[in-house]
């Protein structure tokens, strides 16, 4: 066991390449925080898993040419299709149900919205 914190035991050592006068303005403002560069990093690329952890939604078109049975998730801006949702697994058909429930309420919500603000303004 060593003696170092179990916070560091796992860490690891990247080497990467930037413009030095990125790495530099970089370090100034981290030295002006009273920040480490380390630690900025490492939230960073956090931050960055938190948005594009889960990958791009977008379906590459390789998928319809190679699997004639792919169904790709219909989008809310073109018109139901009875036979497309024939074809979904019980996952997406959940997934669309909900996603469309959030988007109802939206809508919902921002049509309240203008209709209170027109009656004020009005």
């Amino acid at each position: 066991m060593s003696g170092r914190p179990s916070e560091y035991r796992s860490r690891v050592v990247y080497t990467f390449s930037c413009e030095a006068e990125l790495l530099e303005r970089f370090k100034e403002v981290a030295r002006r925080e009273g920040r480490p560069v380390s630690r900025l990093l490492q939230e960073l690329m956090e931050d960055y898993l938190k948005k594009h952890g889960r990958g791009n939604p977008a379906i590459p078109l390789d998928r319809w040419a190679e699997d004639k049975e792919f169904v790709a998730m219909p989008t809310l801006g073109e018109r139901p299709n009875p036979e497309l949702v024939k074809k979904l697994p019980d996952d997406l058909l959940q997934e669309l149900r909900y996603h469309a429930y959030l988007w109802y309420e939206l809508a919902g919500q921002e049509e309240n919205r203008r209709r209170y603000e027109r009656g004020v303004r009005g």
